[in-house]
């Protein structure tokens, strides 16, 4: 076996050296010269770089980033002073950039109007309130002395309370007398009557006993029929009178029993006047109250103040005797106490990934971020509703080739949502010196909603065209 292998090695060719090959013919030199380690070594170069990236796209991910514009506001947002009717200027009392302290009075508006509704009300309330005591003191029997005025009554408005009250007991008492009266006269009448029925019931059984007397003469032919006949006219005539006499009774009777009855109705009547007038007027003295409640609100409305410490801004009118209308905005003033935070327009496209507590990274317009740095915050809330506003114009070459910009928001319009977002720090260093940041600086908020593999990059375009080709529709 060794022999073998000696006599296969003695038949290979000798080992020669570069010079040597060199001084072959060209085609055995092509066959002797070994191959170059270099088109390996290149070929092992970029598998390992490919199964290196390969390896790294497997496991490295990349941040997702929804980016939304917005602006510097206070945590406490900007305080808004509006008046809320029309009106004219009487004062101004601040100017654009003062700092102000809660309470302090900006402008101040001419009350002349709502203090002349308020008198005026006041003034009908007064009243109201003079007869509900008034009313009272008559259902207490019409006592003078029983009349309680309220407090805010002058002597005058009292004293001619009073006399209505006399003069309304007066009446009611000079009815009533006249009833009393009345009855009192139908009364004796009635006494009268009766006395006559009494005497006319007594003298009958007299004069029927002479007729028959009169009678027993003439039926023996003893007396005179004339006598006989008048006793009987007589006798008649008194039947007939207490018929009479005892209608007259019934009828006097009635009449007492009917005023008795109208004594009572106008008593009951009067009563119940003075209930109805009461409740009226407390209905109306109810209502009065909440008309000077809303007028006094109206009134203090009238003099605009600031809600909290802050610097105005934006001061709109400048001019005493200017008209105001509701809702205008007449100044703005910023809150200095709290800190800052941004006010974020999140696109619709992204507002499905945006989450409270999300890390977010501010860049400041005003400050370039390649330069000074970003600031750092995280997503506070996020509106539940979208607000309509106008859509920037785009500008050539913003959207890309082959991109979709087809969208169902409305024409001109887009739909964002509202986003608050903290600030780790309200100031940021600028060569060398603190800068505070101020409201309404624009800003660029780009906020980490997730993450993803580097691969998904080339798989998901391939998962894709996989899924949707071969076939239709």
């Amino acid at each position: 076996m060794k022999s073998a292998k000696a006599m296969v090695a003695s038949l290979r060719s000798p080992t020669r050296t570069r010079d040597e090959l060199a001084f072959l013919p060209a085609a055995l030199e092509i066959v002797e010269t070994p191959p170059s380690p270099i088109g390996r070594a290149i070929s092992a170069s970029i598998s390992a770089v490919f199964l290196i990236a390969l390896v790294w796209a497997s496991i490295g991910t990349v941040d997702i980033i929804a980016t939304a514009t917005g602006k510097i506001v206070p945590d406490g947002r900007t305080k808004v002073i509006q008046p809320f009717e029309t009106a004219v200027v009487r004062a101004i009392h601040v100017q654009d950039g003062q700092r102000v302290r809660a309470g302090d009075l900006l402008i101040e508006l001419d009350p002349t109007m709502s203090q002349a509704e308020l008198g005026h009300l006041q003034s009908d309330l007064l009243a109201s309130e003079l007869d509900i005591a008034r009313l009272q003191a008559a259902l207490a029997g019409g006592d003078p002395a029983k009349f309680t005025p309220p407090a805010r009554a002058t002597t005058e408005q009292i004293r001619t309370a009073k006399r209505f009250l006399a003069s309304q007991a007066a009446e009611q008492a000079s009815k009533i007398t006249s009833l009393e009266w009345q009855g009192t006269q139908k009364k004796a009448e009635r006494s009268t009557t009766e006395a006559t029925i009494g005497k006319i019931s007594a003298l009958i059984p007299i004069m029927q006993q002479r007729v028959d007397v009169r009678k027993y003469l003439v039926d023996r032919e003893f007396g005179s029929k004339l006598q006989y006949l008048t006793e009987t006219q007589d006798l008649v005539a008194q039947q007939q009178e207490l018929l009479v006499q005892k209608s007259h009774y019934t009828e006097a009777d009635a009449a007492v029993g009917g005023i008795e009855e109208t004594l009572r109705r106008t008593e009951a009547e009067y009563q119940r006047g003075l209930f109805d007038e009461l409740a009226k007027a407390e209905q109306k003295a109810g209502g009065l109250r909440q008309d000077i409640v809303k007028a006094e609100q109206r009134t203090s409305l009238l003099r605009l103040a600031a809600q909290e410490d802050g610097i105005v801004q934006q001061l709109a009118v400048h001019s005493v005797g200017g008209v105001v209308t509701p809702a205008q905005t007449l100044m703005v003033v910023v809150p200095t106490s709290g800190g800052l935070e941004i006010e974020a327009m999140i696109s619709n496209k992204d507002i499905g990934f945006v989450q409270p507590g999300e890390d977010a990274a501010i860049k400041v317009d005003t400050f370039s971020f390649t330069r000074y740095g970003l600031r750092q915050g995280k997503v506070l809330s996020v509106s539940q509703d979208a607000i309509v506003r106008q859509k920037p114009p785009e500008k050539p070459g913003d959207t890309p080739a082959g991109t979709d910009t087809s969208s169902s928001e409305p024409k001109g319009q887009e739909l964002v949502y509202s986003a608050r977002v903290s600030l780790d720090r309200s100031q940021m260093d600028i060569d060398g010196r603190t800068v505070n940041l101020a409201p309404g600086m624009a800003v660029t908020v780009e906020i980490k909603t997730g993450t993803r593999k580097i691969i998904s990059y080339v798989v998901s375009p391939l998962i894709r065209y996989g899924q949707e080709s071969l076939r239709e529709r």
